[in-house]
Parts: C-alpha cells; structure tokens; sequence
C-alpha cells in the first residue's frame, strides 16, 4: 500500500462517525477528521503510532457532511484547510440544514484550498482528485494512482454506498460516479465509512455486487 498511510477506522456503533486517514511525508496530510467530540480518537491513535497531531500541515475533506468536516476547527490556522470547490459552494446553501439537524454549525474557518478535478501533489505523493456527485453534490475520491489505493469518502463502502436522501444527493449521479470509479486499477479501497477492501479481485466484486444490487 502507499508508503505513510494511517488508516483509522471508526469501530463504535453507538454513534456515527468517519474513518479518517493520515498521509505522511513531505506535506503531512489528514483526510475527514470527522466530528469535533470525537476527534480525541484520532489523535491519540496518530500518536499511538508515532505521529504527532501538531505534523499535519493539510487537512483534506472528500465532502461537507458534519461527520466528516466538524473538526475542522480544531486546527491551527496555520494548517490549510481543502475541499471541493462545488461542495464548498454546497455548504453555504443546502449543506446547512444537516448542521442544524445535528445541532452544531458549519465549520467557522473558511477553506483555503478549493479543489477542482485533477493532480494534487503531497510533496512527491501524486494523487488525484475525482468528482463523484451523488452523495453530495460535490462529493470528491481521492485516488493515488501509482498505489492503487483509492480513498472513497461516502460514494461507496464495502458492500454499500453512501444515502442519496439528504439535501443535495442524487441517485442518478451516485451510479455514474460508481460507475466510473468501477474503471480504475485498485488495490486497496479506504471508504469514509467501514471497513477497508483490499486486493483487485475483491474491489472489483464489491464493484458488481453494488452495481447489481443498487443500481440495476
């Protein structure tokens, strides 16, 4: 897998939250730290394995749902904040209703780094972010093509994809993302949510059985 990845899955079934990923390297970057309440869990799982919190100069949400960008404040200002530039636009309009329905607010720090379809590079680490509306509107994977490691966010988990019922979802979409997705050379599949697949044979199964079953 690629050299640097932290893997940090959330376990608890009693609430909700996202996995969260940390890339080290030359630009240290954290992927959806999740809620605010429970980021606690990432920190001392980063320092369990010899990370320190006060390292991550990038902090990378694939969308703005709140269990994936509330803890965006907890960073210092110095730490570049990156999103999708569609989803940012998202989160000033019908992204706010699912805020208020968890009862905390939007993140107050604005995002400094708006991403658009392409190459971003982490120091030597190429990766590339893809648009997969559906689940949001401006919802993003993060793929680094060289490892094969694809960082899904809510688009699709393993044996799952993300709910298209919220404001802003749209089932039509989802399909042709996943569909896309499906297309890629993977290895190793990182979702917001659940746990991570890995080996080719096993993606591309996960793959069928989803188109299959949920968008037939």
């Amino acid at each position: 897998m690629l050299k640097d990845l932290y893997f940090y899955p959330w376990l608890s079934m009693q609430e909700n939250n996202a996995n969260t990923i940390f890339i080290d390297g030359a630009m240290p970057a954290l992927i959806d730290p999740g809620h605010a309440h429970l980021f606690n869990n990432v920190a001392e799982a980063m320092l369990h394995d010899g990370v320190e919190l006060a390292r991550v100069t990038l902090v990378l949400f694939t969308h703005g749902h709140p269990d994936h960008v509330e803890a965006a404040d907890l960073f210092d200002e110095k730490v570049l904040g990156a999103i999708g530039k569609k989803e940012y636009a998202y989160m000033q309009e019908g992204g706010k209703e699912l805020f208020l329905a968890v009862g905390t607010g939007a993140p107050a720090r604005p995002f400094k780094l708006l991403l658009n379809e392409g190459s971003l590079f982490l120091g030597d680490k190429r990766l590339l972010v893809i648009p997969t509306p559906g689940h949001s509107p401006g919802s993003l994977c993060l793929y680094f093509q060289k490892e094969k490691v694809l960082i899904s966010g809510d688009t699709l988990f393993y044996l799952g994809v993300g709910r298209t019922d919220l404001p802003g979802g749209d089932m039509d979409q989802l399909a042709a993302s996943i569909r896309g997705l499906s297309k890629l050379d993977i290895e190793y599949l990182l979702p917001g949510h659940g746990e991570m697949v890995k080996g080719r044979k096993a993606i591309q199964k996960n793959f069928d059985i989803i188109l299959s079953e949920f968008f037939a």
